[in-house]
């Protein structure tokens, strides 16, 4: 990976115009010190853990009243950022950024300065104004982006995030906990303290697991948009905490206070924004002030939600004001609002039906109009949003907005139609999730199948929540290293990792990265003729299968298979993975062990030869409240198999390609998870969930495979040839590269063009 490195160009002016100039200069400050306020910040660039010895190639205006500077505030309805004249009120549009990267999870802060120093100019090129982080990052991260500022004259700005103390708050038994708790509210103050000394690089952290620590030099103080104080409040501490406090009196502090009718848990965010506010005065700073919220809390009433505490408590923005003589840069709302979920998002009646001012339908404007509504006089801002391009999915949303199985194209589309809602329905800003893919993330349908210390190690196609970012990250040096499913077979004769088994009619080989195992089968004699033939691939890992498949009649395998394989056309709908009953982790936990779904005792033994579509939950059974209508327990095959392209250097293509066929060759690039995998890396599959009460981990030292042609139609006796054996080295940290998805230049175009502030609907 390669660091941009910015060069300087320092002017040498003859020594007459250097005396004119330094008058100027000289005139004109005293001239700003008689007008009491407006002044120019310099930015600097800081060596790590030293001062600043760079001079600024450009500077940023302040307003500077009372001693107290801000460079950013709020405007009536909207943030505002200062140009050296006036408070200029604009829109938003930004990004989200993890502290991650492949092989390593967030505590590890592991992104590098010169992954910073490489991701600013991309973000900048893509029309992306806001950065917001969840948490302190390192020193080195403010210390680039003050680097990197020094050379923007419009500079990145920072919306900085501090993390609440989530896990003391959701409690060891899930039950949520008190958030008055001492432990829990002093070690919120101390993030809240260590934050803002942080962003004026004017504090040392001292080494804490799982936190970012050192000595903090890079005062980026100028380029804070604002702040986002605590995570996503988890609602059954918000209700433990009001229940414990029902007589709690409302908060009043020196810069923010609470209404009188402000809940116990609003009045203890209250509190903590009062802390970070006295935080930032203590440097002679305010910057606007917010908290992360999210549907589930927010302060609307939606009778049609399924699930209770998807809708149980509250958690109002509009009960929490900033003191107005003290703290004059003010306060926004901040939430994180995706279109799939929770349900009410599809489900309430006046979201279903709410049309745009266009006269198109958007459930996702419906809320969001709603929300505007709701918290009229101060900016709102959608600090989340975003859809995910991967080839797995764990919900459907409204108007094609699910949770997964995207093309990238599709992604910046949606994309683009969300920030378009947010934008036409009058909000103030709208930060997308995210900037990067980020492979430990997990998701409600496949967290069973994959061990949480091993996530990192590998790229899970079938897990939605790795696929968000507008950059890939992906197995590999480079994408040249990468397997293409394109029919051009030089990739495979390139590669250390690939085993070949001969056969009478073709020659197999597989290879694999930290995605997928990939089989190339090449027909000796003549092309592929699927309006003929019909391809069966046994796979076997488990020792759990059976010799015989009912969907692929009369074939005899040479061993037990848990997997099979077909092929019937090259087309998205000729192509799927079955699973063996007995090893079908979908059929054991929603019909054996829920009776949520169809279940037949024949499933339970593996050596009769039933295999089932491979299938992942997407939502239980639930009753509608409201309504008064019980919806069906939602499912979907995700073993049916994509056609395709994967070469992302070709027009055609499509991230969700599984398989392409081109004259003699078939390519296929199989998702691990879909082969009962649940850590590659440490070569760890799932066992036979009815044997092992559970989804419990087993070691598998190869892949064996077996392909059988058969004609069209037949059911005469066949027996499959010998298997094929691949094995593969162990990994702890992957190599990875990235690369800018297709959804890259949509997004560039879509966030240039909303940068005026939104006209306020009434």
């Amino acid at each position: 990976m390669r660091s941009r490195k910015q060069a300087h160009r320092r002017s040498r002016l003859p020594f007459i115009i250097t005396i004119v100039v330094t008058v100027l200069i000289v005139a004109g400050l005293a001239i700003w010190l008689l007008r009491g306020g407006m002044g120019m910040l310099s930015s600097t660039a800081n060596k790590p853990g030293g001062s600043a010895t760079t001079a600024p190639a450009y500077t940023l205006p302040i307003v500077e009243k009372d001693g107290i500077k801000r460079t950013s505030t709020v405007v009536g309805e909207q943030l505002a950022t200062y140009d050296g004249k006036s408070w200029q009120p604009s829109f938003w549009a930004g990004m989200n950024l993890g502290a991650t990267t492949p092989g390593h999870y967030p505590g590890e802060l592991s992104p590098t300065k010169a992954d910073y120093l490489r991701w600013f100019p991309e973000m900048k090129a893509m029309n992306i104004r806001v950065l917001r982080i969840y948490t302190i990052l390192p020193p080195y991260f403010y210390e680039a982006l003050q680097e990197f500022n020094a050379t923007q004259k419009e500079p990145l700005y920072l919306m900085q995030g501090v993390w609440s103390p989530e896990e003391e708050l959701i409690g060891e038994d899930g039950k949520g906990r008190d958030a008055y708790t001492p432990e829990i509210t002093n070690a919120f103050k101390q993030e809240i303290q260590d934050a803002v000394g942080a962003i004026h690089g004017k504090v040392t952290i001292a080494e804490k697991q799982g936190h970012a620590h050192g000595t903090f030099t890079a005062d980026v103080s100028p380029y804070v948009l604002g702040w986002v104080v605590g995570t996503e409040w988890y609602p059954f501490a918000v209700d433990v905490t009001d229940k414990a406090h029902p007589n709690q009196p409302p908060y009043k502090g020196k810069y923010f206070s609470a209404a009188s009718d402000a809940t116990a848990f609003e009045s203890w965010v209250a509190s903590m924004l009062d802390v970070a506010a006295e935080a930032d005065m203590k440097y002679g700073w305010q910057h606007p002030m917010s908290f992360t919220n999210w549907v589930t809390t927010d302060p609307l009433s939606h009778p049609n939600e399924p699930l209770e505490q998807e809708d149980l408590v509250s958690v109002d923005p509009m009960n929490i004001t900033p003191v107005k003589d003290s703290w004059t840069a003010g306060y926004f709302s901040s939430y994180h609002i995706y279109p799939y979920y929770p349900d009410l998002l599809r489900q309430q009646p006046e979201y279903k039906t709410f049309k745009k001012a266009d006269g198109t339908a958007s459930a996702y404007a419906g809320y969001l109009n709603a929300m505007r509504k709701h918290h009229k006089g101060i900016p709102l801002i959608v600090a989340e949003y975003g859809m995910p391009s991967s080839r797995g999915m764990a919900h459907y949303g409204p108007n094609g907005r699910n949770q997964g199985m995207h093309t990238e194209q599709e992604q910046g589309q949606l994309d683009a139609g969300l920030l378009k809602d947010i934008y036409d329905e009058g909000l103030d800003g709208a930060l997308l999730f995210e900037w990067q893919d980020e492979w430990f993330k997990f998701t409600w349908n496949t967290i069973d199948m994959e061990p949480a210390d091993r996530r990192a190690m590998w790229r899970n196609r079938l897990t939605n929540e790795e696929h968000f970012g507008v950059v890939a990250v992906e197995p590999g040096a480079s994408v040249d290293d990468m397997i293409h499913l394109d029919g051009n077979t030089s990739d495979w004769s390139n590669r250390p990792d690939v085993t070949t088994t001969d056969y009478p009619d073709m020659t197999m080989q597989m290879s694999h990265d930290a995605a997928n195992l990939y089989v190339k089968l090449e027909k000796k004699n003549g092309n592929w003729d699927f309006g003929k033939d019909q391809l069966y691939l046994g796979f076997h890992t488990a020792n759990d299968g059976s010799v015989t498949a009912d969907k692929a009649p009369g074939i005899t395998f040479p061993g037990p298979i848990e997997f099979l394989l077909s092929i019937a056309e090259p087309s998205d709908q000729g192509g799927h993975i079955y699973i063996n009953s007995a090893y079908d982790q979908h059929t054991y936990l929603y019909g054996y062990s829920r009776k949520e779904i169809p279940y037949d005792a024949k499933y339970a033994d593996g050596s009769k030869g039933y295999f089932l579509p491979w299938k992942l939950a997407l939502n239980r059974q639930l009753y509608l409240p409201q309504t008064k209508v019980t919806m069906p327990f939602e499912e979907l095959e995700v073993g049916k198999l994509h056609y395709g392209i994967n070469d992302p250097n070709s027009p055609n293509f499509n991230n969700l390609s599984d398989f392409y066929v081109k004259d003699n060759v078939i390519e296929l690039a199989i998702p691990w998870m879909l082969l009962g995998f649940m850590d590659p890396s440490s070569h760890m599959a799932w066992q036979s969930p009815y044997k092992a009460n559970g989804i419990a981990p087993q070691t598998v030292d190869a892949v064996k495979a077996t392909p059988v042609i058969v004609a069209k139609g037949s059911s005469s006796a066949v027996q499959a040839p010998q298997f094929g054996s691949y094995t593969w080295q162990s990994w702890n940290e992957p190599v990875t590269h990235e690369r800018k998805k297709k959804s890259y230049d949509i997004l560039q175009k879509a966030f240039a063009e909303y940068t005026e502030p939104a006209k306020k609907n009434d």
